[in-house]
């Protein structure tokens, strides 16, 4: 059938039609969830994207099983118990929906297991991602501008409301009581009592205190003329699309550069990202070099993908490709213990389209029940 139709064979494995699609349609639905921009890509485009994630997965738990790591039962119990627990649902009713799908227990422990095998061979190989401590004082220098703490004020302000729907004349009127309002105070009078008496704001009560100002969230006109005052000065009047405004400036707190104590553990945690992934992307590529792969996957392509190097013809001699040499050093300081791996969500439903669209394949079940059980699963995400 087309949903068995291999879109790539990746060593002695294949990655079928049907098992891309229920990867790409997971995704999309995340996606859009989010708001994300991915489920506008083009189909195409995403679809490579998403083989090509497949097909790291498939190489990497293939390393894994060659390398002889092994995963305890006992993890795959408690993987199933998190499932369990997430999904609100008993072992024995999870065992029914299995069935009822054509699948079982054991083939969806694979699922598992595989997961926790890509987890524990990419920690193996790309290690902590330790950095020195040189290395984090230069990142913090020539980047203190990512650390940069803008300035605030603390500010007051008399507000006459500009009401909605107000003719020009409200308008021009409410603006001639703010200047002699302004008049009272350039000759004297004190700001918080004329706020109090004429201001229509809820700060009016405090003297028209509007507490620490941060950038970026007042209006523009407001903003521009606050953080133009010194402290102990008032506006002119300043019209806003809210009404009329009287700013005084209380105090200012200069901008300042967070000290590298403050930042230290952050930037050590970028640094060990960006080390750990420039890390696992060179083995990744070592280990494609390493193997065969082939990419069918739009059948109106005149020319399929291949990708044969003289890696995928040593591991048929007697040479062992760098890749797995590396595998076997870094295996060396493999932590022992058991350790409890959580399972992907999106495995989970993905693992159910495929058995929904077995059923609907070999028909068992409509398209019509197909199309409404693929459309709750991804409601689920």
């Amino acid at each position: 059938t087309t949903f068995d139709r291999v879109v790539a064979r990746v060593n002695n494995s294949v990655i079928t039609l049907g098992t891309l699609e229920d990867r790409v349609a997971v995704f999309s639905s995340q996606m859009k969830t989010s708001g994300s921009v991915g489920e506008q890509l083009p189909k195409k485009k995403l679809m490579k994207g998403i083989l090509d994630e497949m097909i790291a997965e498939k190489l990497q738990t293939q390393e894994a099983k060659k390398l002889g790591m092994k995963v305890a039962e006992k993890t795959l119990e408690e993987a199933l118990d998190d499932l369990y627990n997430s999904n609100n649902i008993t072992s024995e009713q999870f065992k029914g929906m299995l069935k009822n799908e054509g699948s079982d227990l054991e083939a969806y422990k694979e699922v598992i297991r595989d997961q926790i095998l890509i987890a524990r061979i990419r920690n193996n190989i790309i290690g902590s991602g330790a950095v020195k401590e040189r290395s984090i004082r230069k990142y913090y220098r020539k980047n203190k501008k990512d650390y940069w703490v803008p300035g605030k004020i603390t500010a007051s302000h008399i507000m006459l409301i500009k009401e909605n729907g107000s003719s020009d004349k409200e308008i021009q009127l409410n603006k001639k009581k703010a200047e002699k309002i302004l008049q009272q105070l350039q000759g004297g009078e004190e700001f918080s009592e004329l706020a109090k008496k004429y201001s229509e704001d809820v700060s009016a009560h405090s003297g028209g205190g509007l507490g620490t100002i941060d950038r970026g969230t007042m209006m523009p006109e407001f903003e521009n003329a606050a953080f133009n005052l010194k402290i102990g000065e008032v506006s002119k009047v300043v019209e806003t699309a809210n009404g009329f405004h009287i700013i005084k400036c209380d105090n200012i707190i200069p901008g300042y550069v967070k000290e590298y104590k403050m930042v230290r553990s952050e930037i050590e945690s970028i640094l060990r990202s960006k080390k750990k992934k420039k890390k696992y992307e060179e083995w990744l590529k070592e280990l494609k070099k390493a193997s065969f792969v082939e990419i069918s996957l739009f059948q109106d392509e005149k020319k399929i993908k291949k990708v044969r190097t003289a890696g995928a013809s040593e591991r048929r001699g007697g040479n062992k490709p760098q890749a797995i040499i590396n595998s076997v050093r870094y295996l060396k300081n493999q932590d022992k213990s058991n350790s409890k791996e959580g399972l992907a969500r999106e495995r989970f439903i993905e693992e159910k389209l495929k058995n929904y669209k077995k059923l609907y394949a070999d028909g068992k079940i409509s398209k019509k029940i197909f199309l409404r059980k693929k459309k709750q699963l991804l409601e689920k995400l």
